[in-house]
């Protein structure tokens, strides 16, 4: 059984090491916090919605914000860079089944159109499966509305 030193007190190891320091001497230190490897990810995620939300309330003075948002695939070259990472994304985490089951997910909610459904989902053969997939968790849902809103942005600045 091996010593672990991050389960022990500091006072403790320092009394089994035979320090002149003795367990009432060395003052206790507090326990190291777990950094958070997600909390980029979560200010991204965060900063992206925020950034949907924004730019939907500029869609509404346009159109109402009717859905679905997405209505047709746009044939700017800004808008398939913004098709081709969001597909992309949707792919490498949920693998092209899960993929197809979000894009039908998302026409059901309106924010595409079915037709878009379709044609995004015969793209979708075209990047590799990844490796390892997971579900879909609502922030890469959250992700993917933001994404929606990106292609329709840049479909409305023609």
């Amino acid at each position: 059984m091996s010593l672990n030193p991050r389960r022990y007190d500091v006072r403790e190891l320092r009394w089994l090491a035979g320090t002149r320091a003795g367990a009432d001497e060395a003052p206790r230190e507090r326990r190291l916090r777990r950094p958070n490897r997600n909390r980029a990810e979560q200010a991204a995620r965060s900063a992206a919605f925020r950034e949907v939300l924004q730019r939907q309330r500029g869609l509404r003075r346009i159109d109402d914000g009717e859905r679905p948002y997405l209505r047709s695939v746009p044939s700017v070259p800004e808008a398939e860079r913004e098709i081709a990472d969001w597909l992309g994304y949707l792919v490498d985490v949920g693998g092209h089944l899960r993929s197809r089951d979000a894009l039908s997910y998302y026409a059901e909610l309106g924010w595409i159109a079915p037709a878009v459904a379709d044609a995004f989902e015969r793209r979708l053969a075209g990047f590799d499966a990844p490796r390892r997939t997971r579900p879909f968790s609502p922030a890469d849902h959250r992700i993917s509305l933001v994404s929606v809103v990106r292609i329709v942005s840049c479909a409305s600045e023609q």
